[in-house]
């Protein structure tokens, strides 16, 4: 049983994620049950899906690299990497682990950085010197923020079996991107 102020601050963070979305996830859904919890992981995922220094299309592709291995997360960002231009072939090269060569030389740095933070491993100095060369400190830290909350996101999502949208909601994520890209 939630407090009064508890339940207060719950429905001011559903309120928001509503606002800025269009409609609350599942996976946030199921995260209410413990609201502070909500609070805090929505407030990254607000930063690194909207306010980061990085354009939707690098979100994109750094998120579907981080949720290729999960069915939530592919079947929300499979379709938004495909509104900012990535191609079937593009994502699913990346789906299988590998970064996709007829991307610009900015990007294949980006998906490169991704695919080693998956993996748990240190990054490689060429990798790290390749992102130096396309990105800002501030900017791969987003990128790093960025996959670890995808990451985060996917193994929520699995652990907790959230049941994945239905067509028409995931219809509302599409047009929110399109409106955020469109701005």
């Amino acid at each position: 049983m939630l407090s009064a102020d508890d339940e207060a601050g719950l429905d001011a963070t559903l309120q928001q994620i509503a606002d800025i979305r269009g409609f609350v996830p599942n996976l946030m859904q199921t995260l209410a049950l413990a609201p502070h919890g909500l609070a805090a992981f929505a407030a990254l995922d607000t930063y690194t899906r909207r306010d980061s220094g990085l354009t939707e299309r690098q979100r994109q592709l750094a998120i579907v690299i981080a949720v290729r291995d999960a069915p939530y997360g592919w079947t929300h960002h499979a379709p938004l990497a495909r509104g900012v231009g990535v191609t079937d072939d593009q994502l699913e090269r990346m789906r299988e682990g590998r970064t996709p060569r007829d991307l610009p030389e900015s990007e294949r740095a980006l998906c490169e950085y991704a695919f080693e933070i998956t993996s748990g491993r240190r990054v490689p100095p060429r990798v790290a010197e390749q992102m130096h060369t396309h990105f800002a400190p501030p900017q791969i830290v987003d990128i790093a923020l960025l996959v670890a909350h995808s990451m985060s996101m996917a193994a929520l999502a699995m652990g907790l079996d959230v049941q994945i949208e239905t067509p028409d909601v995931l219809q509302l994520e599409l047009d929110w991107q399109r409106n955020k890209v469109a701005d």
